[in-house]
């Protein structure tokens, strides 16, 4: 069989079990030597022929001399391969035979090894000396030799026999018991083919079924088959649902109602998902045996929806930007900068499409002239920019006057004039002398100037008497009366008449 690499989690706990049985059956040897040790069965050898080897000494020395001693012992090394040499010691430490590698001097209270043992020889009951042997090495304690005993091989055999059969015998038992075999193949088939994230819970509201799509939406975490779907702790810390809304598939189970598309956001680390839960009770005799949950990712839509909404902010911006630009370049375009009148092209251009339609109802269309009385004497006395001041004062007068009638323009230096749409000689009469009212009460008090400064206007007032009028021709008549004004003694309004005008062109003759 293939094990799977990384280990899942049938085959870590086979491996777990295998590895506590192996663990309790190495303490049992350890205990009672269940197995024997070469080792130990090849230290107990040697130190039997090393004990026998000093009695057969001790009734030797008795009877033979020196010589048959050697000879006992050449003897022995000769018959046992692995003796290396020996040596007899007397009780003083001299060596009274030796035969073959002569074991190193040790002291009287070492204790014997595997490879080097010492047996007291005894004469009568006394100690006379001691049998020093030198073995060779047991093969089985040095490395690799010793992998090959059975102490170290039985383990290490059962162990991978114990894993090998645990993996078989649990994969079967827990496939058996497996929830989603309850599900057929062909139905898992088709679940895992759907773009949308599909969970099957039984009644219980444990999972029994996940396809693919939901797997990819939650990435590495875990899916436990047969487990509560809100008992996962990565659903359970980052689900984000409605205040005073639970589970979508809880209210589903317990009230045996659908649901569709309830909002749910799912933080998966760092990453926040925006979901719509659909949930639809499984129902079998009357009971509801399960419930069927579609999960719908509306992550990228809604990032898509928030770079709309953003690209839109800026779009809005942009052009609430554009139009504070195209209203201030208009304004720049048709506004005298100093005093906010409108200049002679835009008065020219607005004030002949008003007339053009009071022509077209038959109404009536006034012009005023306007002048500052001697203007000049402000700036000789005072300098320009009391005088800039003065015609900033008038204008605010006549833009203020003129806002919701009619027209004010900046005729030139510190000419004005103010156009009425659909007002009568009366009317315009009364207007104009309003605006002189006004000027010569309360110019002076907008101009920071001590003593006071006395500010005065002259007005001419034209009227349409006939629609193939110009717009420059009644402005001309205006201006005709407005030189009636100054001639008059200023700070006065006149109203244009043909036959006054024309006598007060022929004083003008005379007196030149």
């Amino acid at each position: 069989m293939r094990f799977p690499w990384p280990p899942d989690t049938i085959t870590r706990i086979a491996v777990g079990i295998a590895a506590l049985v192996v663990l309790c059956l190495m303490g049992l040897d350890y205990a009672f030597g269940l197995v024997p040790s070469p080792v130990r069965m090849e230290i107990d050898r040697r130190q039997a022929v090393s004990q026998l080897l000093a009695d057969q000494i001790a009734l030797v020395a008795t009877r033979l001399g020196p010589k048959d001693v050697d000879q006992l012992l050449y003897g022995a090394r000769r018959n046992e391969g692995l003796l290396l040499g020996m040596a007899l010691r007397s009780t003083a430490g001299e060596a009274v035979a030796v035969t073959g590698v002569t074991p190193p001097r040790v002291r009287p209270d070492f204790r014997s090894t595997s490879t080097h043992i010492r047996v007291p020889v005894m004469l009568q009951g006394q100690p006379w000396g001691a049998l020093e042997l030198h073995w060779a090495p047991i093969a089985a304690e040095s490395f690799p030799q010793m992998l090959l005993i059975p102490q170290a091989l039985w383990p290490m055999l059962t162990f991978a026999g114990l894993v090998v059969l645990l993996r078989l015998y649990l994969g079967k038992v827990l496939h058996q018991l497996d929830p989603s075999t309850a599900v057929p193949e062909r139905v898992s088939k088709a679940y895992n083919t759907l773009s949308e994230s599909v969970i099957m819970l039984d009644g219980q509201g444990r999972v029994v079924l996940v396809n693919e799509a939901f797997r990819v939406l939650v990435g590495q975490r875990s899916v436990q088959i047969g487990r509560r779907l809100e008992e996962h702790g990565w659903l359970r810390d980052g689900a984000e649902l409605q205040p005073g809304v639970g589970y979508p598939w809880t209210l589903a189970l317990q009230t045996n109602t659908p649901c569709s598309r309830l909002p749910m956001k799912l933080r998966l680390g760092e990453e926040l998902r925006v979901t719509l839960v659909s949930c639809s009770p499984i129902e079998q005799k009357q009971q509801t045996v399960g419930c069927l949950v579609v999960i719908s990712d509306q992550t990228h839509i809604e990032r898509s929806n928030e770079s709309l909404r953003l690209t839109t902010s800026q779009l809005q911006s942009a052009n609430d930007e554009i139009q504070k630009k195209n209203a201030e370049l208009f304004r720049l375009a048709t506004r005298d900068p100093m005093t906010d009148c409108l200049n002679r092209r835009a008065f020219f251009e607005t004030g002949g499409t008003q007339k053009d339609q009071c022509n077209l109802l038959g109404q009536p269309v006034a012009v005023i002239m306007c002048d500052i009385d001697h203007f000049k004497s402000f700036n000789d006395r005072y300098g320009h920019a009391i005088g800039d001041e003065v015609i900033k004062a008038v204008a605010g007068i006549y833009n203020g006057a003129a806002a919701e009638t009619g027209l004010a323009c900046r005729y030139g230096g510190e000419e004005f004039c103010v156009m009425l749409p659909g007002s009568d000689e009366a009317q315009a009469a009364v207007f104009a002398e309003r605006l002189r009212k006004l000027v010569q009460d309360t110019a002076g008090d907008g101009i920071d100037y001590e003593p006071r400064l006395s500010i005065t206007s002259s007005f001419g007032v034209a009227v349409t008497r006939s629609p193939r009028l110009s717009l420059e021709q009644l402005i001309d008549q205006a201006d005709q009366a407005l030189y009636l004004s100054k001639r008059s003694g200023r700070n006065r309004c006149t109203l244009f008449e043909p036959a006054q005008t024309a006598a007060a062109e022929a004083d003008a003759s005379a007196a030149a």
